[in-house]
């Protein structure tokens, strides 16, 4: 080959005419860029990305990067949601939590009860009040704890309960105060109120009014439908009763079988010349039923006692004499007593009733029964007292003693405690909207 062929063939080539002026690559550029400095400084994918720049020159977006945006918005919503519940049942005892530790005295709730019902006003009150308790219908429930035993307070009728925590190894007490310290339910929010509700309809408590004799005869002989208490006129509606206390002209004596044997008592009963009648013998007296009046009795118990050796203050039925009031009772729904003339009678229920005597001869004898009803003679009553079941006033209160604000302390920092999360979450989804909203 001449030597200017060889010249020729060494000329670099001219660079193509679509490359930009300043990617012209010089004389052995290819071994360049295979320098192992830049596959140490860029790697093979940094040295290939960069001989193809030329290739791919049109620039790539980017992926979108995500927003963060916290905790996801359905979880947000299930806890507030969650969150305003508990804040609602768990109110009231914040709210009683916020109460001074001093009571509010409420004085005798004979005074602000009015025809049996409590005032509006005083659920979740921190309170004392006085009244009386009706320990005869008193109920008792079991917890896990121990005992609570419930009490009608008689003036707030059948709208005002206390309820008196004991524990199982505190013995069971048959007498209380009259006052009363604690929280003030009311009766349709407490969990108890329903099981106190059957009890009462259960065992048949009765609050008890009382009316003069003279009311009752007023009544039997007019609409029946009303009679006149010390409370004012009191409608009889069904499933009350009206009952007689009765005291009739007889003694019930009794002469203990430690002093006496049957025919010694008998004997010094007869001694005695009033008409009587032998009740029988019981476990600790000998009982019967004498016509006595009432200004001779003590007369004829130191008569029957006489010449017996008898402990001072004694206590023991079984020895000496007991000279007693012969009172006795009959009661029955309003409809069932009639008027007869100088009586006033009702059925006779069953062998229970009382029996009245009347005298034949130097006896006491049974009066009769006419038609299965039993015969009162009107001079007889002493009493009317009208028995009224207690129904239950749910808008009434229970007053759960013992029971303060302080008690209720972690109850309400709970409360607080949950209201700071609720409203951090309504914070984060009010902050998920809005970025919707300016998506």
């Amino acid at each position: 080959m001449s030597g200017s062929d060889e010249r020729e063939t060494s000329k670099s080539p001219e660079p193509s005419p679509g490359k930009a002026a300043d990617a012209r690559v010089a004389p052995g550029a290819d071994e360049d860029a295979l320098d192992l400095a830049d596959l140490d400084a860029h790697g093979v994918d940094g040295v290939l990305a960069r001989m193809r720049r030329d290739e791919d020159p049109a620039p790539v977006e980017p992926p979108p990067r995500r927003v963060r945006g916290g905790r996801s918005p359905l979880l947000s919503l299930l806890v507030t949601g969650f969150g305003l519940y508990l804040l609602v049942t768990m109110f009231p005892d914040f709210r009683f939590w916020l109460r001074s530790n001093e009571p509010q005295d409420l004085g005798h709730a004979g005074e602000i009860a009015k025809n049996g019902r409590m005032p509006d006003g005083l659920h979740d009150a921190y309170v004392r009040i006085s009244g009386t308790p009706d320990v005869r219908g008193a109920a008792r429930m079991t917890t896990p704890s121990g005992y609570i035993g419930y009490f009608r307070i008689t003036e707030g009728g059948g709208s005002l309960f206390a309820a008196v925590p004991r524990s199982k190894d505190e013995p069971i007490r048959d007498e209380f105060e009259g006052t009363f310290v604690g929280r003030m339910k009311q009766l349709d929010r407490d969990a108890g109120t329903g099981w106190l509700e059957q009890y009462l309809r259960d065992e048949n408590v009765v609050r008890t009014v009382d009316a003069e004799p003279a009311a009752l005869w007023r009544t039997l002989a007019g609409a029946r439908d009303r009679i006149d208490t010390v409370e004012g006129a009191q409608a009889l509606s069904a499933g009350e009763r009206i009952r007689l206390v009765v005291h009739p002209p007889d003694a019930r004596v009794q002469l203990g079988v430690s002093s006496f044997d049957a025919k010694e008592a008998e004997r010094r009963v007869a001694a005695l010349g009033q008409p009587y009648v032998a009740l029988g013998k019981g476990k600790a007296f000998h009982s019967f039923l004498v016509r006595i009046p009432e200004a001779d009795r003590a007369a004829a118990a130191a008569t029957l006692q006489a010449g017996i050796d008898v402990p001072p203050n004694n206590a023991d039925p079984k020895i000496g004499v007991a000279v007693l009031p012969g009172t006795v009772a009959f009661s029955g729904p309003p409809e069932d007593f009639e008027l007869r003339g100088d009586d006033v009678t009702l059925p006779r229920e069953g062998e229970q009733d009382p029996v009245l005597y009347e005298v034949v001869g130097t006896k006491l004898q049974p009066r009769p029964i006419t038609q299965g009803r039993t015969a009162i003679p009107k001079a007889w009553v002493s009493a009317v007292r009208v028995e009224q079941p207690i129904r239950l006033d749910r808008s009434g209160y229970l007053v759960v003693v013992g029971e303060t604000p302080a008690d209720r302390r972690y109850a309400g920092l709970g409360w607080l405690v949950v209201a700071v999360l609720v409203s951090l979450n309504i914070a984060s989804l009010t902050a998920w909207v809005r970025r919707r909203a300016a998506a």
